[in-house]
């Protein structure tokens, strides 16, 4: 006989907004019910990206796993919190209250991407023994926000000024969403944007330096991928492209074209780092595919998330929590 929980968070395809006591939090879950002591996925979007532009990549992880994406406050339709500039400290609680209040239990393989690996990080620094695996994508790591004040350089943003980064490079084509699709995810990121502007993402990078979660090993023997993307060749895209539209001075031109350079020189040192969380930990590099990969190329998380799921499946319940 098969035991399979009574709590419809862990049972039914759902999306609902969650009260955490002081505001409500977007949650969409979906996949086979849960069986007890089984991990389910947590998903920690990236910075001003809200779950919806991540369908693709949550229908995917639920055809075989029990998955949970979720907006933090003031992402999308998510209600903003009491706090007005929100640390990865404060965004980790959150989360952790959230999965609280659907009854939804440890252990917990975190998925994440972009700024959302702090969140996620920070989560399993407050809560390590609730986690039984990870998948870091194309994540920031601590190291970044000390070699680079803002990111992307705000002289790129200057040359890249309206430049078309999704027509050219064929985002439609590449990633299978409709116009009406990345319409609506387009309406979404703008609903999301005074939320993420208004999140303090140093301070709690600093404070995760500080606990050296590299040194300590923290996650043990517990399974971990890194994904490494080329980020810096979304940079020469957009700069090539403003470049030619005549955007920017020589004085931007030139320092975003330094911030490129050093960016590629340094980004797989800061990404690959990151493999040494664990002792059981993968790094997959991903030159053909820029920082979209959820969206651009969503089966390659998908499929190190299967992979960490494998390394689980001959472990106990106790182990697997432990």
């Amino acid at each position: 006989m098969v035991v399979r929980s009574e709590n419809s968070w862990e049972t039914e395809t759902k999306s609902e907004l969650v009260s955490i006591g002081t505001h409500r939090l977007f949650l969409s879950t979906s996949g086979p019910p849960r069986k007890p002591g089984t991990a389910v996925v947590i998903f920690f979007t990236g910075g001003g990206v809200p779950v919806l532009a991540h369908t693709h990549l949550q229908d995917l992880i639920s055809k075989s796993s029990r998955c949970y994406f979720y907006d933090r406050a003031g992402y999308d339709y998510s209600e903003r919190g009491p706090i007005e500039h929100p640390t990865s400290e404060d965004a980790a609680y959150e989360a952790w209250n959230l999965l609280h209040a659907v009854k939804v239990a440890p252990p917990y393989v975190l998925v994440s991407h972009s700024y959302g690996g702090i969140i996620a990080r920070t989560f399993l620094e407050q809560h390590s023994e609730a986690i039984a695996g990870m998948v870091l994508a194309d994540t920031a790591a601590e190291l970044m926000y000390e070699l680079w004040p803002h990111v992307p350089a705000t002289s790129l943003e200057a040359v890249g000024k309206d430049v078309d980064f999704l027509k050219l490079t064929h985002f439609l084509e590449e990633s299978g969403y409709t116009e009406e699709e990345l319409e609506a995810i387009i309406k979404a990121i703008e609903r999301t944007q005074p939320a993420a502007i208004a999140e303090d993402n140093r301070t709690g990078v600093r404070a995760l330096a500080q606990r050296r979660q590299y040194t300590r090993v923290i996650m043990g023997d517990k399974p971990l991928s890194v994904i490494r993307c080329n980020m810096a060749r979304d940079y020469r895209i957009i700069y090539e492209a403003g470049v030619k539209a005549g955007n920017g001075t020589e004085a931007e031109r030139e320092d975003a074209k330094r911030f490129i350079e050093t960016f590629d020189i340094y980004d797989d040192v800061i990404r690959a780092a990151q493999v040494r969380l664990s002792r059981n930990s993968k790094y997959v590099v991903i030159e053909d595919c820029g920082h979209d990969v959820p969206m651009r190329r969503p089966r390659i998380i998908a499929n190190e998330v299967e992979w960490v799921l494998e390394q689980l499946q001959s472990r106990s319940p106790q182990e697997i929590a432990s």
